[in-house]
């Protein structure tokens, strides 16, 4: 279990810096269009996180995991990483940047219209964005967002481990 509350504090830790640094190149403030696509290539922490855990339990064990032994190590490291990053995006959208809700709306309304959408589609969609822009919404999403990533990621990456140390045994 060290492993994987080791690897949750720096999947934590990763997203912190990953948003500050983000944030500083003002992708979450006056660039939104390039805020989206680094959300997109922030899914490589919780990847990177995971398999690097992964491989350590792996090293530690001396010998293969089992999926379960992968899926749990996942889970835990997702878990752990939850605090640290639903706690520093709560401070973050109520104190660095208290209007990325408002940004985000405006935002996702521009492209909307420019596409040329129904007033009352994008009317929709901006309640929609506003009602998961709530610290119950953002919290609940972070917690099961978590849980079902890192259980998906343990999954793949326990299989690809069992497949990896299967080809070695048969070499």
């Amino acid at each position: 279990m060290k492993t994987g509350v080791k690897w949750g504090l720096i999947l934590g830790a990763s997203v912190v810096v990953w948003t500050l640094v983000i944030h500083g190149f003002g992708f979450y403030t006056t660039n939104l269009a390039a805020g989206q696509k680094a959300d997109v290539i922030a899914t490589i922490l919780p990847i990177a996180a995971i398999l690097l855990a992964l491989r350590e339990r792996r090293r530690l064990a001396a010998g293969s995991l089992s999926i379960k032994e992968s899926v749990v190590t996942a889970l835990v490291v997702g878990v752990v990483s939850v605090p640290v990053t639903a706690g520093f995006l709560w401070w973050y959208h109520h104190y660095m940047n208290p209007r990325w809700l408002d940004l985000l709306v405006d935002y996702q309304r521009e492209k909307m219209t420019a596409a040329g959408a129904a007033a009352d589609e994008i009317a929709r969609a901006e309640a929609q964005q506003r009602s998961s822009g709530t610290d119950a919404a953002q919290l609940t999403g972070a917690l099961v967002g978590s849980i079902l990533v890192s259980g998906v990621i343990g999954l793949i990456g326990g299989l690809l481990i069992r497949w990896r140390d299967a080809m070695a045994r048969s070499a």
